[in-house]
Order: C-alpha cells, then structure tokens, then sequence
C-alpha cells in the first residue's frame, strides 16, 4: 500500500524539480550576454513588441566591453543559430561580438517580411518606417551596449543571401544608422538604385529621392561576392524576368548591381563608396564568405 501511495509523490517531485530546471535553463529568459554561446528575446522596440524575436549571441573571453561588435544576418531559412556558429572560431581570432537577429517566417513571412524588409503589405500598401524589420536593427544595436556595457558607438553588419538582401536594402531605405561597414555577401537580387524600375527591383514607389539616393552612394558599402557563385539553376535563386534581368547567377547580378550605381554617379557628378570584393573559389557558402569578410574588416584585408 505504500508503494502505490509514495509513486505519485514521488512522480510530482520529479516533475516539479524538472519544470524548475528547464525554467532555470532557459537562456532566451535571461537579458545577459557572457563568454560563449547565448541567446535573448527582443522585445523593446515599442512599434514591434509584438513580435518579440530571439537574437542569438557569441562572446570570446576577454573585455566584451572594448569588442567590435558584428551584426550577421541570417539566409532564407531563417537559422540564426548556425549563422552564429559559423563566426565562433573567427569571433576567437579577431575578439568580435557576434550578434545574429533571427527574424522568423511566421512573424516576417517571406521575401516580403524579411528580405524586403516589410515595406510594404501583402496588399501592395507601403508600411510605416516605424513597423519595418530594418527599423529593429539599431534598438538591438542600443540594448546589446546596454547588456554589455559595451564603449561602441557603431557596429559592423554582414548579411549572407537573403540576409544580404535584408543589408543592402537596409543601406538604401533606413537613414541614421550607425553601421560603419554594411556587407551584402551573394544576394540572390538587389533593388537597383534606378528610379525608371519599380520596387522592389528598383526605387519607383519609394521613399528615396534622388537627394537621399546620392546620399548613399558617398556613403560606403561592399558587395563581396564569391567568384564561384555563378549557378543559374540554384534552387533558391529567384527567376522571375525582372530578376534574370540582373544577371543569370549572382556572381553577375552583384557587378550588375555596381554597374547602375556606376552609371547613376557618373550622371550626378558623385563619388561613388561602393565597392566589390570577390572571394576565389568560394560559391554560395556563408562559412567561407565570413572568413574572408573577418580579414577585410577586423585583419589585414581592409586596405
């Protein structure tokens, strides 16, 4: 009798003590961010609130509050972690804080919702600035040098595939950021600073003018591009005729992509700060692309 009275008690206590461990284990509860992997949820952006997102951290030992700090931007599967984790061993090297936002599809569906920054509804109707993915970016960058302490006043980003449509297109649309390097490493397309084309593949329908427009092209930005990224039938690269009008693969979209700034600045009397870096050997790979991208921005690479 007292075995068949002590089992449930006994079951209680084990549930109980593991509900307290996974409550007491759970990191996205925990506003810190310490030596080694680590996460937090975001939830401080007022306009956003609502659609708190999980920001995946990696710190070196040392002082955290003289680190660099690197935003990198996750592709379209939205694997923020693994974008994290392919910075761990380069993080060491160069002592970089890593921060890699995870924008989910459920929150920001799609090309529309991430990769075009949700700037417009599943109508077509423009979107306040205010509820924009890009517009989440510096109140991170705020909350991150609060955790931290950190003595940054800017921050470095680096977006891969779709999260180097999300950076390129962050340069062009959001004014007032801190970056000092933006990076849009093998885009599978751009929104081409061309105000004959329609957005998203160009600036018709946009808030940007030609004032805002030359703003940005004196403003720095890389194109890194991997030299072996030339595959016209990649089953993530977008087909439609507006797209294919850029280029058969990225390797040419990317150069296309200069080319109009190019033109754009020779008809403006500007002097164009964007800039190509190509990496030899290396398709579509976000690993590789980082490596090189560490030495250009915190190694020897940056002439």
């Amino acid at each position: 009798m007292k075995l068949i009275h002590q089992k449930p008690i006994a079951t209680a206590v084990v549930i109980l003590l593991g509900v307290l461990f996974i409550q007491g284990c759970s990191p996205e509860n925990e506003q810190v961010i310490e030596p080694g992997q680590g996460v937090f949820v975001f939830d401080n952006y007022e306009p956003l609130s609502d659609k708190p997102i999980r920001v995946f951290t990696y710190s070196p030992e040392g002082d955290i509050t003289t680190m660099p700090i690197l935003f990198v931007m996750h592709g379209t599967l939205r694997n923020a972690d693994d974008y994290r984790d392919n910075w761990i061993e380069i993080a060491d090297e160069h002592n970089v804080l890593i921060v890699t936002p995870e924008f989910s599809d459920e929150d920001f569906p799609g090309s529309r919702g991430y990769n075009l920054g949700g700037m417009f509804d599943e109508d077509g109707n423009q979107v306040d600035e205010e509820f924009w993915a890009y517009s989440l970016i510096e109140p991170i960058f705020d909350h991150v040098v609060e955790l931290t302490g950190s003595e940054q006043t800017g921050y470095d980003i680096f977006g891969h595939s779709a999260g180097a449509q999300f950076t390129h297109r962050l340069f062009l649309f959001k004014e007032g950021l801190r970056a000092k390097h933006v990076i849009s490493a093998n885009a599978g397309w751009y929104t081409l600073p061309d105000f004959d084309i329609e957005f998203p593949y160009g600036l018709n329908n946009t808030a940007v003018d030609q004032e805002k427009l030359n703003l940005r092209l004196e403003s720095r930005l890389l194109i890194q591009l991997g030299e072996e990224d030339t595959d016209p039938e990649d089953r993530y690269l977008r087909t439609s005729e507006e797209a294919m009008a850029q280029g058969n693969h990225r390797f040419e979209r990317g150069h296309n992509f200069l080319s109009v700034a190019e033109e754009m600045v020779q008809d403006n009397e500007l002097e164009l700060q964007w800039f190509i870096r190509t990496v030899p050997d290396v398709g579509h790979d976000n690993a590789k692309m980082a490596i090189d991208i560490a030495d250009y921005l915190f190694g020897n690479g940056n002439q």
